[in-house]
Order: C-alpha cells, then sequence, then structure tokens
C-alpha cells in the first residue's frame, strides 16, 4: 500500500529550488527527502541543481562584484531621498 503523504516526480520537480534553498515547510521538505531516497532519477536531478548551485555560489563569492559596481550599489543604497537616482 502506498504512502498517502507521498509525492510524486511531478510534485517534487515543481519544489526542487524551493527545496534546494531551504524554503519549504517541515513536512514538505520531509516529504521531498522521502521521495528523493526512493526515486534515483530524482535524486540525480535534485543532486545536479544542488551541486550546480553550489558551485554558482563559489564562484559568485570568490569573485565579487568589482569595485565600480560595489560603489554604484552603495551610492544607489545611501543617497538622500530628495536626490533623483544617477542614470
Amino acid at each position: 500500500m502506498s504512502d498517502p503523504d507521498a509525492i510524486d516526480c511531478h510534485a517534487a520537480a515543481d519544489q526542487l529550488y524551493e527545496y534546494l534553498d531551504g524554503e519549504l515547510s517541515p513536512t514538505v521538505e520531509s516529504q521531498i527527502r522521502a521521495h528523493l531516497a526512493d526515486c534515483a532519477p530524482c535524486f540525480g536531478l535534485f543532486d545536479f541543481e544542488e551541486t550546480y548551485l553550489r558551485f554558482l555560489e563559489a564562484r559568485t563569492r570568490a569573485q565579487g562584484a568589482p569595485a565600480h559596481l560595489r560603489r554604484r550599489i552603495l551610492d544607489e543604497l545611501f543617497q538622500h531621498p530628495e536626490q533623483p537616482p544617477r542614470s
């Protein structure tokens, strides 16, 4: 007999990024974890996407934004409200 709370491949894939970002409720996260333990194709997809996201995070953290871009962002964030934004 199948688990009535189990989710299928489509439901798991629809919540892939929310799962990887830790944005799901504990119940849904547990359901997806259980599905991944039993479904090799979904586990492969999630594993690939997680590896790719971690690579991108590491790459952007290592390089950071160029100095001129950081300066421009900070200028935009801290300018006075009466000043129009720069173009």
